[in-house]
């Protein structure tokens, strides 16, 4: 669970630098910065989900487990 939250953090934070580099230097045509950013935040909201379903499904668990032992 931590690495998915620390490669989405990194995945953020390198959206953030691309754009201010975009911003200063120019390095990329607008449509290719258009797909980076576009690819990177699709990444991260698959992170996301997988890390929503992964909780959600250790805390079922974790609730079916203390009702079986009750």
């Amino acid at each position: 669970m931590k690495l998915m939250l620390y490669t989405g953090l990194a995945l953020v934070l390198a959206a953030i630098a691309a754009a201010l580099l975009q911003l200063w230097a120019t390095p990329w045509t607008p449509e290719l910065f258009f797909k980076l950013e576009v690819t990177i935040g699709g990444i991260v909201a698959a992170i996301v989900a997988v890390w929503f379903v992964c909780r959600e499904d250790s805390e079922f668990r974790d609730q079916a487990k203390t009702r079986l032992d009750e």
